[in-house]
């Protein structure tokens, strides 16, 4: 495993391109393209202001940069560096902005979401959606993006409009059986629309494309409800995870649970492997040294657990709003023989369970909390994060804890996988760099900098 040199960054915004060719980040109010093969720098940009989002096109030939506290987007092309696209929404602001999945149209939400508008790249034409409800996930767009779903608010009523990307018509518009809508995703066939209330009551509805009730699901009153969901990749399972720590997971035939799996501190169960992170002290000679010992110099290891085994727990504070309770993390592995899940009030482990066979596979308990996780886009692997100055990776074979090389201290916070899964992004408050996962095909140019220590 190699790793690159460091990169400035702000804001945690940095994203691979779709196809894989280009790595964006902004430092301040410059957006920096990288050709991902080499790490030279091929376009500065200088926007307007300091960014706050940043998103690719679906074709990897534009780049929209987000400032909200401006209401101002401005829009790059890689082909063309001259030409330049500014979206001004002057006093109306701005809280949200995204491509439409044809990399031609820009959605802009404007503040107290008062309207959703389109903008058109080609045609400059313009197209107001009224009503946009304020929600975790109120827009969603099919895979192969052909509809729109957005959620809207109007005469204290939930509803679900469906339109056409190619031309931005309504196809459908129907109430939702929900007192305060939280969000919305499409299936990734783009066959089915999940729907789920806010966590005051516990309800997800399934819409068909033409707005027919499929099904809809309760698994209990009167206590805090869904917390995340996930479908997986084939379409097949729906994961809900909900407050009261568990996850149900349903199927696609007859939209009821088919497991529940429930996430306890303490495991029993000797078919399950617990991987136990420890510290592993680095003996220099500490009483030799002038400076005095920092945290770079205390690297970690895996252990396997002996049965039985008592996770940390966090109590959660029952008076505070949003408690630190419930699966807060979803994601499916991209073939859909895995899911990996986190219940935030024990946020140090993460648990792996075999879809397959609906059952726990794997639990690994970091030294601090899990920050974020994402599966390798092509086969079951999973990097993690917690903070610290480590990257984590798990897969079927076992796992490895990777110490990032450098300087000074390198807090990984948050990571994102290349579309190959060869290499992987990992972002601090300040800066980033690229780990290099080795292959049989060899390592990219670009590697080979700096080793990182297993």
């Amino acid at each position: 495993m190699n790793f690159s040199e460091v990169f400035k960054l702000s804001n945690l915004l940095c994203s691979f391109s779709p196809n894989g060719k280009y790595l964006a980040s902004c430092v301040q109010y410059r957006l920096v393209i990288r050709d991902v093969s080499t790490l030279q720098i091929l376009q500065l940009y200088t926007c307007l202001d300091q960014v706050q989002h940043i998103e690719w096109s679906a074709d990897s030939l534009f780049i929209l940069c987000a400032m909200y506290k401006r209401g101002v987007v401005q829009v790059w092309s890689l082909e063309q560096p001259e030409w330049h696209c500014k979206i001004d929404e002057g006093s109306a602001g701005l809280v949200a902005s995204c491509w439409s999945p044809d990399g031609r149209h820009i959605l802009n939400t404007t503040e107290f979401h008062l309207r959703t508008t389109v903008w058109s790249l080609c045609t400059k034409s313009i197209s107001y959606i009224k009503y946009p409800k304020a929600c975790q996930q109120g827009i969603s767009f099919t895979r192969d993006g052909r509809y729109l779903a957005l959620a809207e608010r109007r005469d204290c009523r939930d509803y679900v409009s469906i339109f056409v990307c190619s031309d931005w018509q309504l196809l459908r518009h129907f109430d939702t059986d929900t007192q305060d809508l939280a969000g919305i995703e499409w299936a990734p066939n783009g066959c089915v629309l999940a729907v789920w209330d806010s966590c005051l009551e516990y309800k997800i509805l399934l819409y068909s494309l033409d707005g027919r009730l499929l099904s809809s699901y309760c698994a209990y009153e009167w206590s805090l409800g869904i917390k995340s969901v996930a479908w997986s990749p084939s379409s097949q399972f729906l994961a809900v995870g909900s407050y009261d720590g568990k996850v149900r997971l349903l199927n696609h035939v007859t939209w009821r649970v088919i497991a529940e799996f429930a996430h306890p501190a303490a495991l029993s169960d000797a078919k399950i492997v617990v991987y136990k992170e420890a510290k592993k002290s680095t003996q220099l000679g500490m009483d030799l040294l002038a400076f005095p010992v920092t945290s770079r110099l205390s690297e970690s290891k895996y252990e396997i657990a002996s049965m039985p085994v008592a996770l940390q727990t966090l109590k959660p504070l029952a008076d505070r709003a949003n408690p630190r309770m419930g699966i807060g993390m979803l994601a499916f592995s991209p073939d859909s023989y895995f899911l990996a899940t986190r219940n935030d009030n024990i946020p140090n482990a993460v648990w792996v369970w075999d879809i397959r066979r609906l059952r726990l596979f794997v639990v690994l308990e970091q030294l601090a909390p899990v920050r974020a996780f994402q599966w390798d886009p092509q086969q079951p692997r999973l990097a993690l994060c917690t903070g610290s100055s480590k990257v984590y990776l798990w897969s079927p074979a076992g796992c490895v804890s990777v110490q990032v090389p450098g300087e000074g201290d390198f807090p990984v916070l948050s990571l994102c996988w290349h579309l190959s899964g060869d290499s992987l992004a990992l972002l601090s408050k300040d800066h980033f760099c690229l780990c290099f996962l080795e292959t049989t095909e060899g390592v990219s140019p670009a590697s080979g900098q700096r080793d990182g220590h297993a």
